[in-house]
């Protein structure tokens, strides 16, 4: 018979999203111009969809993250965005 530790050792990990997502109330989102998306970035280079400083930008460019609002309600705001 196997013990409890055991059986948490041997039982599947949960997977989930890495990038935290933070709530955005509707009226907020459809009065102001947000910069949430990676285009709105000083550091996002449109040619190739990219991140200067090698960030990641699939989670985070418009498309995405409009069907992300859409769903949930919530973005993924970058922590190093910088707005021109």
């Amino acid at each position: 018979m196997q013990s409890r530790a055991e059986k948490r050792t041997k039982a599947s990990k949960r997977i989930g999203s890495s990038i935290r997502k933070d709530a955005i109330h509707p009226a907020d989102y459809n009065r102001y111009k947000l910069p949430y998306a990676c285009e709105d970035c000083s550091h996002f280079k449109s040619e190739n969809e990219s991140c200067t400083l090698g960030m990641p930008t699939e989670q985070h460019l418009r498309r995405n993250q409009k069907r992300s609002y859409e769903l949930s309600g919530k973005v993924a705001l970058c922590r190093l965005q910088e707005i021109d």
